[in-house]
C-alpha cells in the first residue's frame, strides 16, 4: 500500500488544511453553495464539513437505547413503553427526553471539541401529523414542537458559527424495509407505497425552506436518509427527488440540497447528473476498510465525473483506530463527513455515554424477558424519567478517547498520558497512553468490518482494541483489567520516574491456561526484563501477583511498555517497588538492530554518559561474516541507553549484521560495560520483492487508478481490479540474477488486457521497456488463469512497473522464476506450503503432496552458505531453525523423481 512516511504524512496533511480548509470566521458571508467540487461560503473560502449527527433525539432507534430485540422502530418503543405506563406518563417521558437529549450545552461542547456543523436527524411526526391522523385528506396539519426545537438549535449553533443540515431521517410512512432507521410501520403504507406521503414530504421541506431560506448558518437540506427500497433504475427516488427539490426551490434558491442513494445512501443509479446547480452527494460509510483511497473512491467517482461535491453525510460506530484513518482519508481528499451519533446508552464509541437508571434496567429485563413480574407504574415511570434525566451532558459520561481520535490523532502521532503515573507506584493497566495505534498500543483487532469480529471484547471504559473489562480484584483495583490479551498486543504509558532504582514488578494477573501467556518490559523501546509467563490462577476472576525482579527504571525514562509475547491472560496492574541502586547489576547488551542503511544502534539495560567518538571504541560489526569499518560512535540524543554505531556503507535487508564489544564503556552509575561477542542486528530495513519469486499484486509501492477488492483465487487476499489504460502500478525489487526470466501472470476477466512491462526510476521515468504481456479473456472477474512470457531482467533493486495499455481485466500476482527455480509461498501448485512465514519462533510446519515425498531440503542464507538440511519422509514436518539468527533465508527442496527444484522465501524474525 501506498502510505506516507509519518513525517511527510503530516507535513503534506498540515500544509493542505493550512492551505485549504478555511473554517468559519465570524466576520464572513456565511450562505453555503457550491462551487465545482467544493462547498464555499461568500468569501469564496472552501468548507469542509466536520459535523455530528444527532441521532437518538427526535428518532429513537432500538440499538441505541438496547431494545432493539423486542422493540428496535421508535413507533414500538413508544409502544412498548405505553402499554406498561399509560399515555399521558408515555408523553411526559418524551417531553423530557426531547428536552434533555440536545440543549445548548452539547452545541457549545461540540464546538470546543472541534466540530464545525450538526446534522439534525427529523422525524416528520414532530412536524406535522401522519396522513392517517389528517382531520382532512390531503391537507396538512402543521405542529409547534418540531420547528421550535429546530429554531432553538439553530439559535444554539449560530452562536457557536456552527451550520445545520436538516435530515428528514424518519419521511412520511418510512423509506426502507430497515424499520429502526425510518421508523417505519409494514401495517401502514410506506413513503415508496403512498402518494400522499410523499406529497406531504414535499410539503413539510417547503415549509422549512420557507422557514429558514434567510438563515445563513442552515447549511442545506438532506432531502431524505438512507433509503433501503426496491425502486428499480432508481425511477422513484430520482422522481421523489424531483418534486422536493421543487418544493424548495418554489421558496428558496439559497441553499444546497444532500442527495443520498439507495440501499443505506450508496446506490446512485438514476441519480446523475445533478439536475440542481446547488447539490450535492452524500454517500455513507460504515464497517468497510479505510486503508487507501479506493476505499471511498465510490464517493469520489461522483465527485470527479460530474463536478460536484461530495458530503460523506454519515459513518461512524467504529473504533477509534478507524475514525482516525478515515477522517485522514476523508480530509486528505478534502472531503466534508458527519458522524453518527452524539450520545448512546452505555457505550463506548460515541463522544458522550448516558448511563442506564436500576429502574431502566429492570424495565429492559422485563420486556426482554429475564423477569417475569413487571415493574408497578410507578417504578417504571421513575426509571424512565431517570434514564431521560441522565442524558443531560453533564449526567453523561465523556469519552474522551473519541474526540481526541477524531481531531487530534488525525495529524498527530503524539501520545498523551490517560492518568498522571509515577514511579514507584502503581501503573494501571487500562490506563495506556491516548494515541494511535503502534504508537499508544497496539492490538490485534482494531477496526470492525462487515462480517466482524469487532474490535472490542470488553465494551467499556475505552474505544480502541484494548478489551477492557469490570475488575473484581481487591488489590490495586481502579475497576478495569485489560484482558483478551494476543500475542504480540501492548500497551505504553507515560510515567514519571522519581529515581533511579532497581524495581520488583508485581503484576497482577489471571490466567486459566495449563501455562499461561508471557509478557515482558521496555522503555523507551528498550527491553527492561526477560519474559515472564503468567501462572495458572484457575479461572479468569482468581487473581495473583507476579513478581518480575530486577528491572531498571531511570530518571530519564518516560514510555514504559507492557509487552504480550504469548497470549491467554488478564492483567490489571503493576506496582513498581524499588529494591536497590541500578549499580547492584551489571551493565549489559540488550539487542542490536539496524533500520538506517549505514548505522547499527545497540540497546542497553542502562543509561551511558553522553558519547560521540570516532573509531571503533572497542566494538565489531559483521555484515554477512566480513567485518565492516566503524566511522564513529554515538549515544542517542534521545534515549540514553541506546548507541549509535556509524558504518561506512550501506545495507540492504538481506544482510546478515552482528555486533561484539569488548572495551571499556561506563554507565551513569559507574559500571561498566560486559563485553559480548557476534550478537545478533534486527534487520529492520526496508524489504522489497525478491526475484525469482512471487509478487502479490496489491504489495505495490505506487498506484495510479487502479482499486483493490476481495479475491476468490486460491489463498484469498486482495486482487487489482478495475484497471483502464494509463493505470499503473509499480513495485519495488531485487533481483538476484541477471537473464531472461519466465514471468507468470494470474489475471481473470471478461475480456482481453495487456500492459507494458517497465523500469522506472524514483520519480517514475521510463529507464527500459523490457516487453509487453496480452491476457485474452478467462470468462469472468474471479475465474484465474495463469499466462507466462519471457522477461530481461538485470540483477540489483529497481522499481518495476506494470502499465496498463488495455482492459479492464484482473491481476492477483505475478511470479518470477530463473533457470526453472521460483518461490511458491502456497499450495497453489499441489506441492508445498510452509507456514508461519514470517516465523517469530523460528518454528517452521511443512506440508507436501505425495509427489515431493522422498525430497531434500537445503535451507540457505543469502551468501549461498548452506545453514540446514534434511530429508521429508512424510507429507507433514516440523522444521526447528531456533539455532539460526533472525534474517532471510532460502528453502530449497530437491525432487529426485522429476529432477525438479522449488525455492521457498522464508523469514526468521
Amino acid at each position: 500500500m501506498n502510505w506516507l512516511k509519518p513525517k511527510e504524512m503530516r507535513f503534506k496533511l498540515l500544509s493542505f488544511i493550512i492551505l485549504s480548509f478555511f473554517y468559519v470566521q465570524s466576520n464572513g458571508q456565511h450562505l453555503l453553495q457550491t462551487d465545482g467540487k467544493a462547498i464555499v461560503n461568500q468569501n469564496q473560502d472552501t468548507i469542509i464539513f466536520r459535523g455530528m449527527g444527532l441521532g437518538g433525539w427526535m428518532v429513537q432507534e432500538g440499538y441505541m437505547m438496547q431494545t432493539a430485540a423486542f422493540a428496535s422502530p421508535q413507533h414500538k418503543i413508544r409502544d412498548t413503553i405505553e402499554a406498561l405506563i399509560g399515555t399521558a406518563n408515555t408523553d411526559m417521558f418524551y417531553d423530557k427526553w426531547l428536552e434533555n437529549h440536545v440543549r445548548k450545552i452539547d452545541i457549545d461542547s461540540m464546538k470546543s471539541w472541534g466540530f464545525n456543523m450538526i446534522r439534525l436527524p427529523m422525524h416528520y411526526n414532530l412536524y406535522t401529523l401522519p396522513i392517517e391522523d389528517e382531520p382532512i385528506s390531503g391537507q396538512n396539519t402543521w405542529l409547534n414542537k418540531g420547528f421550535e426545537m429546530t429554531d432553538s438549535l439553530l439559535s444554539w449553533c449560530e452562536q457557536n458559527e456552527m451550520y445545520l443540515i436538516l435530515d428528514l431521517h424518519a419521511a412520511p410512512g418510512g423509506q426502507g424495509y430497515d424499520q429502526a432507521i425510518s421508523d417505519y410501520d409494514p401495517t401502514k403504507p410506506s413513503l415508496w407505497e403512498s402518494s400522499a406521503n410523499r406529497s406531504k414530504a414535499a410539503s413539510l421541506w417547503k415549509k422549512l425552506a420557507e422557514r429558514y431560506k434567510d438563515e445563513q448558518w442552515i447549511g442545506g437540506y438532506d432531502l431524505l436518509n438512507e433509503p433501503n427500497w426496491n425502486l428499480p433504475g432508481g425511477q422513484l427516488l430520482r422522481a421523489f427527488y424531483d418534486m422536493v427539490t421543487d418544493s424548495i426551490r418554489s421558496v428558496d434558491t439559497n441553499h444546497i440540497i444532500y442527495i443520498e442513494g439507495n440501499w443505506f445512501a450508496n446506490t446512485f443509479t438514476g441519480l446523475t447528473p445533478p439536475w440542481d446547480s446547488n447539490l450535492v452527494y452524500s454517500p455513507h460509510k460504515y464497517w468497510s476498510p479505510v486503508f487507501n483511497v479506493s476505499d471511498i473512491q465510490y464517493g469520489l467517482d461522483l465527485r470527479d465525473n460530474f463536478n460536484v461535491p461530495i458530503w460523506f453525510g454519515e459513518t461512524g460506530e467504529n473504533s477509534n483506530a478507524w475514525y482516525t484513518d478515515l477522517i485522514r482519508l476523508f480530509e486528505t481528499n478534502g472531503v466534508g463527513w458527519a458522524w453518527w451519533p452524539e450520545k448512546k446508552l452505555e457505550t463506548i464509541n460515541a463522544p458522550l455515554s448516558y448511563l442506564k437508571s436500576t429502574g431502566y434496567q429492570d424495565l429492559l429485563d422485563y420486556w426482554s424477558g429475564a423477569t417475569n413480574t413487571p415493574p408497578s407504574v410507578s417504578d417504571a415511570t421513575n426509571g424512565l424519567m431517570q434514564l431521560a434525566e441522565n442524558l443531560k451532558l453533564e449526567n453523561c459520561v465523556y469519552n474522551r478517547g473519541v474526540t481526541d481520535a477524531m481531531f487530534r490523532q488525525v495529524y498527530s502521532d503524539e501520545t498523551l498520558p490517560w492518568a498522571n503515573q509515577t514511579i514507584p507506584g502503581v501503573v494501571y493497566a487500562s490506563e495506556y497512553d491516548m494515541g494511535t495505534i503502534n504508537h499508544a498500543y497496539y492490538d490485534t483487532e482494531s477496526y470492525q468490518l462487515n462480517p466482524p469480529p469487532a474490535w472490542n471484547s470488553g465494551w467499556i471504559y475505552r474505544n480502541d482494541g484494548v478489551d477492557i473489562q469490570e475488575n473484581s480484584d481487591t488489590m490495586n483495583n481502579n475497576g478495569y483489567k485489560v484482558g483478551f490479551v494476543d500475542t504480540d498486543d501492548w500497551m505504553q504509558y507515560e510515567v514519571n520516574v522519581q529515581n533511579d532504582s532497581i524495581y520488583d514488578v508485581h503484576v497482577r494477573v489471571t490466567c486459566n491456561g495449563s501455562t499461561g501467556g508471557n509478557f515482558h518490559f521496555e522503555a523507551d523501546g528498550v527491553r527492561i526484563s526477560p519474559s515472564y509467563y503468567t501462572p495458572n490462577t484457575g479461572s479468569w476472576t482468581s487473581w495473583a501477583t507476579r513478581i518480575v525482579p530486577n528491572v531498571i527504571m531511570q530518571k530519564d525514562d518516560k514510555k514504559l511498555r507492557i509487552v504480550a509475547d504469548g497470549g491467554g491472560f488478564n492483567v490489571s496492574s503493576f506496582e513498581f517497588v524499588p529494591v536497590g541502586p541500578t549499580s547492584g547489576l551489571s551493565y549489559e547488551f540488550v539487542d542490536g538492530y539496524i533500520d538506517i542503511p549505514n548505522r547499527v544502534s545497540i540497546r542497553l539495560n542502562k543509561s551511558i554518559l553522553p558519547i560521540q567518538a570516532a573509531g571503533s571504541n572497542g566494538f565489531v560489526v559483521t555484515s554477512n561474516g566480513i567485518t565492516q569499518t566503524i566511522s564513529g560512535i554515538e549515544s542517542d540524543s534521545n534515549n540514553s541507553r541506546v548507541l549509535h554505531i556509524d558504518l561506512g556503507s550501506g545495507y540492504k535487508f538481506t544482510d546478515v549484521l552482528k555486533v561484539s564489544f569488548g572495551g571499556n564503556i561506563v554507565a551513569k552509575d559507574g559500571t561498566t560495560l560486559q563485553p559480548f561477542t557476534l550478537e545478533d542486528v534486527e534487520n529492520l530495513l526496508p524489504s522489497v520483492h525478491l526475484i525469482p519469486g512471487r509478487v502479490q499484486a496489491e504489495d505495490y509501492l505506487n498506484v495510479v487508478g487502479i482499486s483493490l477488492e476481495t479475491c476468490t483465487d486460491n489463498g484469498g487476499g486482495q486482487n487489482l481490479g478495475y484497471l483502464d489504460p494509463g493505470d499503473y502500478v509499480d513495485y519495488e525489487v531485487l533481483v538476484l540474477n541477471s537473464g531472461m526470466h519466465k514471468a507468470d501472470f494470474r489475471t481473470a476477466s471478461q475480456s482481453s488486457g495487456a500492459l507494458n512491462i517497465q523500469i522506472v526510476d524514483s520519480t517514475g521515468n521510463i529507464l527500459s521497456n523490457l516487453g509487453s504481456a496480452n491476457f485474452p479473456a478467462t470468462g469472468d472477474w474471479q475465474d484465474w488463469e495463469t499466462y507466462s512470457f519471457n522477461v530481461p531482467l538485470t540483477a540489483g533493486e529497481h522499481i518495476l512497473r506494470l502499465a496498463i495499455t488495455q482492459a479492464p481485466f484482473n491481476l492477483n500476482w505475478i511470479e518470477f522464476w530463473f533457470g526453472g527455480i521460483g518461490l511458491n509461498p502456497s499450495l497453489t501448485d499441489e506441492r508445498i506450503l510452509v507456514y508461519p512465514n514470517p516465523s517469530k519462533e523460528h518454528q517452521i510446519s511443512i506440508e507436501v503432496n505425495e509427489k515431493m515425498i522422498g525430497s531434500s531440503l537445503k535451507v540457505t542464507n543469502y551468501l549461498q552458505q548452506e545453514v540446514h538440511e534434511i530429508r521429508i519422509n512424510k507429507p507433514h514436518t516440523n522444521l526447528n531453525l531456533s539455532h539460526l539468527s533472525k534474517g532471510i533465508y532460502l528453502m530449497k527442496f530437491y525432487n529426485p523423481s522429476d529432477n525438479s527444484t522449488v525455492l521457498e522465501k522464508i523469514i526468521l524474525q
